[in-house]
């Protein structure tokens, strides 16, 4: 199975794919490009499975030929981890209709849960998985929190069954946000 980790630059799909790997990981330049990227493996109970740590993108809308090059990777994986910064939750949504448009197994992962809890945001988990249909994974990927749930929820990805106006993207991702986010201003800790 081949596998690729999906998010939007600085969000640690890097600090995750390094969890996920370990030290079995080749670095690579897409065929015909200097693009790089990453690839290694990990174990689930059942099998041996491919990563591949996809460039950082905002937008399957591309701007450039990093992201041509991660929107034509989407197209070779079986199933997408699409990591999200849980401190900018309302940015990394947009990414995540997109990818739920694309209709492939996916697994959502909310990355630095810890750093939003210190600052005072707090995000519904399984309301966000109502709403998307779609499992999603707190983690702290610097310390390891949640990457065992990780492993064991990938034989759980599907393709949402969430349905929406392409064109109402954005007041999608507010009702979304209001539905599942609460922000309490406070120092962090």
């Amino acid at each position: 199975m081949k596998v690729l980790l999906i998010g939007n630059p600085n969000v640690g799909k890097s600090v995750v794919f390094n969890r996920l790997t370990g030290m079995d990981v080749i670095s690579s330049n897409y065929p015909g490009t200097t693009i790089d990227f990453t690839r290694g493996y990990f174990k689930t109970p059942e099998e041996r499975v491919e990563l591949i740590d996809v460039p950082g993108i905002y937008s399957l809308e591309p701007t450039c030929k990093a992201e041509e090059i991660a929107v034509a990777m989407i197209n070779e994986g079986d199933l997408l981890i699409n990591v999200l910064d849980a401190t900018n939750l309302e940015r990394s949504l947009n990414l995540t209709l997109q990818l739920i448009n694309h209709r492939k197994p996916l697994l959502i992962v909310l990355n630095l849960f810890d750093e939003a809890k210190h600052i005072g945001i707090s995000i519904d988990i399984g309301k966000l998985e109502a709403i998307l249909d779609a499992p999603c994974i707190p983690t702290c990927a610097l310390t390891g929190e949640g990457i065992k749930e990780l492993v064991s929820k990938i034989k759980s990805a599907r393709i949402p069954g969430f349905v929406f106006n392409g064109s109402q993207r954005w007041n999608e991702i507010g009702k979304i946000i209001r539905d599942v986010q609460e922000i309490k201003h406070k120092h962090h800790s």
